[in-house]
């Protein structure tokens, strides 16, 4: 079946950013849907014009697309989006109107990506919120997928716009910040793939936070409901409702850069036992299958395979995790 690739905004900031994403999409046997990110820093911009209404902040949002379209020569497929989101500055404020804001980040960079492609002879199809959601602005639930067929049609790239839905009326909703990786799932488990790919700027699911753990390493197997747990702990990897397609449908996911062969997460129970050290105020803490037995320790159960425990993540790292990691990247790369 068809592969799902969600490129993510850290990896769309300029004009080469967009280029390699499109010769990275090339590389597929397959055409695979590709759920796209707003450029980095995007949508914060997006939901403050939409509090405050300031025409030079607009500019500013105008001329960072302007800037990498028109190095691409594609300005004017941008071009009456950016006039609507001028135009949306005369809107009075609604429920609605936050996920209206934005959702131009995602309709722009996917209509970038989309055009690039064409230009570089890929066929391709561009899909803006083709998921039907409830009304719930913010947090919407995904309730169809809409041209279900056409998307999945191994014939064409499909890029889709993460993030971003549509309620009954039409009206365009956010499934939550981060929402991009749960858009790709959702689309996954919808069209029967058997896996779905999270690239982003990090190489795979890192053991701890690198910026506070050095020796953090890339994990190269971890179980769905380990990535479950992890994301309720706050593992800047995922959104909460990542894997809820996936445990519905017989689907993996790897997270991964364009260069690295990253993390596969499937319906395994693979070593080693400690996976992941995330901060926990002054603790830590600590998912894998064997957690609950740091309960012995003093630690505080949060989950089936996360605890929380009183060692600062740089300890509990050293002693949990840096003992197995080694062992098992060996075995598994070699196996």
């Amino acid at each position: 079946m068809k592969p799902v690739v969600k490129i993510g905004g850290s990896l769309l900031r300029t004009a080469g950013d967009f280029l390699k994403a499109a010769e990275f999409i090339s590389l597929f046997k397959e055409p695979p849907v590709v759920v796209v990110s707003a450029i980095k820093g995007v949508t914060d911009m997006l939901l403050e014009l939409e509090k405050t209404r300031s025409y030079l902040l607009y500019e500013e949002i105008l001329h960072k697309h302007l800037a990498v379209a028109r190095l691409l020569g594609v300005e004017e497929k941008i071009t009456p989006m950016l006039k609507e989101l001028e135009e949306a500055l005369k809107l009075p404020r609604a429920e609605w109107t936050a996920d209206y804001f934005a959702s131009f980040g995602e309709r722009l960079s996917a209509t970038i990506l989309y055009a690039v492609c064409e230009k570089k002879g890929i066929p391709a199809k561009l899909f803006i919120a083709p998921i039907r959601t409830n009304s719930r602005f913010g947090n919407a639930e995904p309730l169809q997928l809409e041209q279900k067929e056409e998307i999945a049609d191994g014939n064409t790239v499909a890029v889709v716009t993460g993030f971003i839905g549509r309620d009954g009326e039409g009206r365009y909703t956010t499934v939550g910040r981060g929402g991009s990786d749960y858009t790709a799932t959702y689309i996954g488990k919808e069209i029967g793939a058997r896996k779905v790919s999270l690239v982003t700027d990090a190489p795979g699911v890192m053991t701890a936070d690198p910026k506070e753990v050095e020796d953090a390493e890339v994990l190269p197997l971890m179980s769905i409901q380990e990535a479950i747990e992890a994301a309720k702990a706050g593992a800047k990897n995922f959104h909460p409702r990542t894997f809820i397609p996936v445990i519905e449908a017989d689907m993996s996911v790897e997270v991964r850069s364009y260069n690295s062969r990253g993390t596969l997460i499937s319906n395994i129970y693979s070593p080693p036992p400690y996976k992941i050290v995330i901060r926990c105020g002054q603790g830590s803490c600590v998912i894998g299958l064997a957690a609950y037995e740091l309960t012995k320790l003093g630690g505080v159960p949060l989950g089936a395979y996360s605890i929380k425990i009183d060692i600062p993540p740089r300890q509990a790292h050293e002693y949990l995790i840096k003992p197995y990691i080694k062992h098992i990247k060996s075995y598994i790369w070699t196996a």
